[in-house]
This record gives structure tokens, C-alpha cells and sequence, in this order.
């Protein structure tokens, strides 16, 4: 928190639309039009808007804004949003981090705990980002701008180069709560996108947590933890809860121990950061196919996914 209260501290003093006129190269007049009721498609800021399936056979919105929204966004991705840290336990939408750094942290853990969090960019409202951007300092025009130009029909965009970064600042609190709740106990959370994955030493099916001496306190508003199953999955699904945000009901919240297959954003972390075995024989077939001449482009460009996923794993075991 250190970082992030210091670089928070040179917004102490209210920056106005005076000063967001200097930071984003735009004219005054254009960015109060953002204040006004008035459509601003009509002035050239817009999105196109289509669905795209998902692996269980829904069907997400896209919302991909046109070359003139698009270069405001990235001016306030590049000079407002990516100069902030992000807490430490989010690896998603980071530059250096990686669904491997996420897996990591979770490897040789006595249980380890998977859930999502459901419609993640939707449930980020504009009042939200908006009180984001209050936090970061703007005043009270300054962030209604800001989080108009980043938001779409009330709520942050799929497709917005500004959505994932807004999406870590906004979900800083439940981070740390989070954090908080699994420190004490020799425990780490981490959070990829919607992914959050927490993880704990030495726990079997009838032992309770016991806090470790150290430095770490756990975060005051969270509630004492006494066992597993119970207790901890309650509280987090509260701090979730107060954070916002709703756990994804359609996938279950997986508890995993040791003797079981234990996983974090896809990667087996049991021992070691490991592809899971039906990855790992996917990846042979393709290349036997490649050696018989048989693989089309699809499947040369998907196997090269494969092999730069699991180069990255070998260079970060």
C-alpha cells in the first residue's frame, strides 16, 4: 500500500477538468460534453457492439469502441491508470505477470479454493469508476468525464482498452481483504480477472485454521475463521458480497486438498506448476499431426500457443 498511498498522495488536492484538459490533449468544451445528457455517438464516440460464444456454450457482449474512443481510452490508460501499482496478488492485466505467477503462489498448499465472480465488467457500474476516479483525486466533474468515456450503457465494456486496469483499482479492496483474511495463516489469495484462487498450508478435513506468529494481522473487518469449510468459504463469500461483486453460481467453488487434482487458472499446482495431463496430450497429438504434414493453420497457430505456454512455465518453475 505503500506505493499506491504515495502516488495517490499527488492527487491530494482536487485536480479539475482544467488539468484533465492537460493530461489527455483534448479541448475543454469537448470533454464537458461528456457532462451533458446528449448522445455522444452523435459527436463521434462509439461502439460496435456483437457476441462472441463462450466454452460452455453462452454467448458474451462484446463492446469495441470506434478509433476516436478508442484513442481517448488509451490516453487515460496510458497517463491516468498504468502509472498506478496494482496490489500484489492480482496477475491479471499486468504487465510481468502471468497466469504462471498466479499458479505459482499456490503450489505445495494443503487445500486449495477456486471460484469466479459472475458478469465481472458488467457489475462495474459507472458510479463506481467514477468513485474510483474521486478516490484517485479528480473532482467531482473530472471523474463523471472520465468514467463516462470509460463505461458503456452504464457499466465497463468488454473490448474498452480501459476495462482491465479500471477493473483492478476498482476490486483494490477486495484484494486486500481477501489478502487479509489468508495471511495470518500462512495463506495466499490471488485474483486473474474474475479468477480469484486462495490457498492455505496443513489443512485436513476436521482441523481447524491456527494463525502463525508473525508480522501479519488479518484485515479487522473480516470475521475470526475457525474452520475450512465452513467458516472461511462464509466469509469470503460476505467480503465478496460487500465488495460488490456476486460468486458465479453456475461453476462451483472447488475445494481442493492434496490427494485431489489441485488447480489454479487452469495449471495443475499440486508440487509443481504443471499443464494438466489432457493439455499435455492435446499438445502431443498436434505434434504428431505437424510431423505428418496433416496440421492445418488453425491447428500450427493453437499448438504454438501451447508450446509458448508451456516454454513460460519451464522458464518460471
Amino acid at each position: 500500500m505503500g506505493l499506491f498511498k504515495s502516488l495517490v498522495r499527488l492527487f491530494q488536492r482536487e485536480r479539475t477538468v482544467a488539468q484533465l484538459v492537460k493530461w489527455l490533449d483534448v479541448p475543454e468544451a469537448e470533454l464537458r460534453e461528456w457532462l451533458g445528457s446528449a448522445p455522444m455517438w452523435a459527436r463521434g464516440y462509439d461502439y460496435t457492439r456483437f457476441t462472441i460464444p463462450k466454452r460452455r456454450g453462452d454467448t458474451r457482449t462484446i463492446s469495441a469502441p470506434n478509433e476516436k474512443l478508442k484513442a481517448l481510452q488509451r490516453r487515460i490508460l496510458y497517463r491516468l491508470l498504468n502509472p498506478l501499482p496494482m496490489h500484489s496478488s492480482v496477475t491479471g492485466f499486468v504487465r510481468g505477470r502471468s497466469i504462471v505467477d498466479n499458479a505459482q503462489s499456490h503450489v505445495g498448499q494443503g487445500v486449495v479454493i477456486n471460484l469466479d465472480l459472475a458478469d465481472f465488467f458488467p457489475t462495474i457500474t459507472t458510479e463506481r469508476v467514477a468513485a474510483m476516479f474521486r478516490g484517485l483525486g479528480w473532482d467531482a466533474d473530472s471523474a463523471t468525464i472520465l468514467s463516462r468515456i470509460c463505461t458503456d450503457e452504464g457499466r465497463l465494456p468488454r473490448g474498452a482498452p480501459t476495462s482491465p486496469a479500471i477493473s483492478n483499482l476498482v476490486c483494490r479492496r477486495l484484494d486486500e481483504r481477501l489478502s487479509g483474511l489468508v495471511q495470518p495463516f500462512k495463506g495466499h489469495s490471488t485474483r486473474y480477472a474474475d479468477d480469484i484462487t486462495l490457498s492455505l498450508p496443513g489443512l485436513g478435513r476436521n482441523k481447524r485454521l491456527r494463525r502463525h506468529k508473525g508480522k501479519s494481522r488479518p484485515d479487522r473487518s473480516n470475521r475470526p475463521v475457525r474452520s475450512p469449510s465452513r467458516s472461511l468459504l462464509t466469509t469470503i463469500r460476505r467480503i465478496i458480497g460487500e465488495e460488490g461483486f456476486q460468486i458465479q453460481m453456475k461453476k462451483k467453488v472447488r475445494v481442493q486438498r492434496p490427494h485431489q487434482r489441485q488447480t489454479a487458472t487452469g495449471l495443475v499446482v499440486n508440487q509443481a506448476v504443471h499443464l494438466p495431463r489432457t493439455t499435455r496430450r492435446r499438445i502431443r497429438a498436434l505434434q504428431h499431426r505437424e510431423r505428418l504434414g496433416q496440421l492445418d493453420a488453425t491447428g500450427q497457430k493453437r499448438l504454438r500457443g501451447y508450446e509458448a505456454l508451456l516454454n513460460m512455465i519451464e522458464r518460471q518453475r
